[in-house]
């Protein structure tokens, strides 16, 4: 089952991508927060939103999806 906060990742996964690629997302009560390492984001998302556990995803580059067959 996933979270609001997952499901929030999920509906606007392609924006990210768009957005914020290479970079790390923290989302706490549908909260989007951004940042360039996993530390800076898990650090600015237990400020903000200390009693919740937030979604964190890096965000995959446009070209990580290209298959070649």
């Amino acid at each position: 089952m996933m979270t609001k906060d997952q499901q929030w990742i999920r509906e606007h996964f392609e924006e990210l991508v768009e957005k914020f690629a290479g970079r790390y997302i923290a989302v706490a009560n549908e909260e989007l927060l951004v940042g360039d390492s996993l530390q800076e984001v898990r650090a600015n998302a237990r400020r903000k939103h200390p009693a919740i556990n937030p979604s964190i995803l890096h965000v995959p580059h446009p070209e990580d999806f290209v298959c070649a067959l």
